[in-house]
């Protein structure tokens, strides 16, 4: 297939379902049309209650996971709007798809942390944990395959974002947002199951690393898979999001830290300093000029940050463009078993960013409220997992107490379960509905309900 065939099919229009007709003032493209369709959405409005990196944070100047992404989104577009001027230069996409690239990408960037649960990694981590023990206790009883097993064993919350966004958004029948392909395939990172994946950053293949489906959705990629002629590797698109949100996160933690005060201008000179080789001449001249911006009162420390987080930013782009077309053959292909920004000429800064994260992680605010939400998840998991056991744990359950649990289960939730998930083992299914309504919970609302379960808190 020739790049212009591939990429025809990757600007497609292409759904489970035909979309509704358009009005005729309808001016919009495909990927225009999934971004309204998800920007007005619930789940996307919860992700202003979800962690970026400081977990119930006060400041209203600090990052949630929902501002986060609108960053990505915005970075993703700016950056397909450049690869697109490549694209059309060499003639593989026509004039007629002019914004569609960017539009995707704005799309994917929006999308991309959607099914991450509260607390971020430290929440995959407790769900992970729980089950572990669950699985090794109830051995016997178990009546999950390897996959169905390691669905729960690996969760991680850019796989439940293919759920949420092909099935449990339920707002007209079973296909949930019925976004594009294309768009539902930009966050398939590891288009591998949980069993195939999970190889760790070790193994060369990046497509087998972690894992990018739940069996639930297996006909979903496969269809995808197929239409897309991805021959189970990455699209295209994902490399360039991938990208997008390294750039957004790495810099905007450190701005949000230094707003916190957990670190300063000078921690990150002397990191930068440390780490970089390509571009210390002119990142390092850059910090200098800020911090003598300080010393002279002209600006805040705050302001020196955003212009610092600018300046590198602008670095990283403009590299992931370059790189982008220096390796376009694999990338097209899913060939390529790298992120972009770990082979551009702007790795460098990534890592001096990424060596400065670890103290802002390692923050004792952070790790108490870190901990806090494990506890907090695990507790939801250990007190939902074992009601649903009992017989009575549905709707109709009388007025015992695993039915008032279950009907303490969004009632979205409990639709897709007893009415559109067709997956037919009912065991699977049930572990499936307690994850997506803790998974899909807000912090606050995370710890809320915990407390009130067991009591701390009426």
């Amino acid at each position: 297939m020739s790049y212009k065939s591939k990429w025809d099919l990757l600007l497609s229009d292409k759904r489970f379902r035909e979309k509704s007709k358009s009005t005729k003032t309808d001016g919009r493209n495909p990927f225009e049309n999934d971004y309204g369709r998800l920007i007005l959405s619930s789940p996307i409005r919860r992700l202003q209650d979800k962690t970026q990196v400081f977990p119930l944070e006060q400041s209203d100047y600090i990052r949630t996971r929902l501002t986060h992404s609108l960053e990505v989104s915005y970075i993703a577009s700016s950056i397909g709007q450049s690869i697109e001027k490549l694209l059309l230069d060499k003639n593989e996409i026509d004039d007629s798809k002019k914004g569609y690239l960017s539009s995707l990408l704005r799309v994917s960037g929006l999308i991309h942390d959607l099914g991450n649960p509260p607390f971020g990694h430290f929440g995959e981590g407790a769900i992970k944990e729980f089950f572990t023990k669950y699985f090794e206790k109830k051995n016997d009883s178990l009546l999950l395959n390897e996959n169905e097993k390691n669905d729960f064993l690996n969760f991680d919350g850019n796989v439940q974002t293919l759920r949420i966004l092909s099935k449990l958004y339920y707002f007209e029948d079973e296909y949930g947002y019925n976004l594009t392909y294309s768009s539902l395939a930009s966050i398939i990172k590891y288009p591998s199951n949980s069993t195939e994946g999970n190889k760790g950053k070790e193994i060369e293949k990046i497509s087998k690393r972690k894992f990018g489906y739940f069996q639930s959705e297996l006909d979903r990629f496969i269809e995808l898979n197929k239409y897309l002629d991805l021959n189970d590797m990455r699209s295209p698109i994902v490399y360039l999001m991938e990208a997008a949100d390294d750039i957004a996160y790495s810099a905007a933690d450190i701005e949000d830290g230094v707003k916190l005060k957990i670190i300063n201008i000078n921690d990150i000179k002397d990191i930068f300093e440390k780490k970089l080789d390509i571009n210390k001449k002119s990142v390092i001249d850059c910090l200098d000029n800020l911090i003598k911006e300080i010393k002279l009162n002209k600006i805040d420390e705050s302001i020196a940050v955003q212009k610092f987080r600018i300046f590198t930013q602008k670095i990283m782009i403009d590299e992931i463009i370059k790189t982008f077309e220096a390796n376009y053959d694999d990338i097209m292909s899913g060939n390529l078993n790298d992120e972009i920004i770990d082979i551009s000429n702007a790795k460098d800064i990534r890592k001096a960013y990424k060596a400065l994260q670890y103290t802002v992680f390692d923050n004792h605010n952070v790790i108490k409220k870190e901990i806090a939400g494990w506890e907090a998840i695990y507790g939801l998991l250990k007190i939902f997992v074992n009601a649903s056991e009992k017989d009575n744990f549905k709707i109709d359950g009388g007025n015992c107490y695993e039915a008032r649990l279950f009907k303490l289960i969004s009632s979205t939730h409990r639709h897709v379960y007893e009415q559109v998930e067709k997956y037919p083992n009912e065991q699977y299914k049930k572990l499936q509905l307690i994850v997506d309504f803790i998974s899909g919970m807000t912090d606050t609302y995370a710890i809320n309900l915990f407390q009130e379960l067991k009591g701390i808190k009426l």
